[in-house]
């Protein structure tokens, strides 16, 4: 059995990142800032990123999730700052879960661009499944009160996909549009600033109800969760690659500190590392794509080793560059930066850990 991906799926990768490696990466995000690349959001859309997990029937792509999987992968080794990766996880979640009113309204403008989004999951709590946020019904329609926290992209949305607790006490998925009455966005200081992650309040704010009330919830945080695992492969990577590349042209006793057996070691240590995470957040991306019975398990398991893997890799790069590593001069401390908010987003590994233990003893008690 063949279980790599197919050469039409590699010739998307390989257009995608010779894109990303022209227009992205840490040259990019010195230029740009924290702010919105219009520039680099044009072209993304160009190649018809935001449309690639969109149906035909509403002037998408068409693609699935294991597509997306190398292009997520992509995206975190290029320090990707526009809201594309949000736009493509709410998009999973608005063909499953929107109505065809819905549907026709909001989806050719997501596929096109002309629409970006991206989620509101994060309150004040560690667990990400916690909610306090609160939806209530309101003559004809509905509103939301209450705070979310580390939005990613919102000051660049267009609109947001928000988790909130109804009336009943059950969880359900929201979409508010940006500017609507009683929406404030404020920035959030952070340690990766280019994440351009917010704090959004909502008082009395307009709001359409989404189907699929729990599980909704729960397929867009194994979503999200799955595509920071991969972000994190592709982060780990490029800090490697920038590891590797200092190794050689850094010199010591005159050879390069690459040949020294206690930096072969670091490098080791690595790959395996990396190796092992990629292969866990592939493996997530089959399940959920195939809407596999063990995609939560394997999802939770992705993030665990992702965010193990990519501090590991990361603070063994910034060690081997030494004191340097540190400064503006050098690029691995972007990707530091990036990997210690993927490992916190949607889950740390603890939470994750823990999440997988309850599942296995669920299924071992008896019906």
């Amino acid at each position: 059995m063949d279980f790599d991906f197919n050469s039409d799926q590699y010739m998307l990768r390989d257009s995608v990142r010779r894109f990303l490696d022209d227009q992205a990466g840490p040259a990019q995000v010195r230029a740009s800032g924290a702010a919105f690349d219009a520039q680099l959001w044009q072209g993304l859309c160009e190649l018809g990123l935001p449309s690639l997990l969109v149906p035909e029937a509403h002037e998408g792509t068409g693609l699935g999730l294991l597509d997306a999987a190398l292009l997520w992968e992509d995206m975190g080794r290029a320090l990707l700052p526009a809201p594309l990766i949000q736009t493509m996880v709410v998009s999973d979640t608005l063909v499953r879960q929107a109505s065809a009113e819905q549907a026709a309204q909001w989806l050719p403008a997501l596929a096109s661009g002309q629409a970006r989004w991206t989620w509101a999951q994060h309150e004040a709590d560690r667990d990400p499944s916690w909610l306090q946020v609160q939806a209530r019904p309101q003559g004809q329609g509905w509103q939301i009160n209450g705070q979310k926290m580390l939005v990613p992209a919102a000051a660049s949305a267009t609109h947001l996909l928000v988790s909130a607790r109804g009336s009943d006490g059950q969880a359900g998925l929201f979409v508010c549009e940006v500017g609507a009455a009683g929406l404030t966005i404020a920035p959030h200081h952070s340690i990766d600033d280019h994440s351009g992650l917010c704090k959004v309040s909502f008082a009395a704010t307009p709001a359409q109800p989404l189907a699929g009330g729990t599980q909704a919830v729960e397929r867009l945080l194994n979503v999200s969760a799955l595509a920071a695992s991969l972000q994190m492969v592709g982060v780990a990577t490029a800090a490697m690659d920038l590891a590797l590349d200092y190794a050689k042209q850094r010199s010591q006793f005159g050879q390069p500190i690459g040949a020294f057996q206690a930096i072969k070691h670091k490098f080791a240590d690595m790959l395996v590392a990396l190796e092992g995470a990629r292969s866990c957040a592939y493996h997530a991306a089959w399940a959920l794509a195939d809407e596999d019975s063990s995609a939560p398990v394997a999802v939770s398991m992705a993030k665990a080793a992702s965010s193990d893997m990519c501090r590991l890799v990361c603070n063994e790069a910034l060690q081997i560059h030494g004191g340097v590593g540190f400064t503006h001069a050098f690029d691995v401390h972007w990707f530091m930066r990036r990997g210690k908010y993927l490992e916190h987003a949607f889950g740390d590994a603890s939470w994750h850990r823990e999440r997988v233990a309850a599942n296995l003893l669920d299924a071992s008690l008896p019906a």
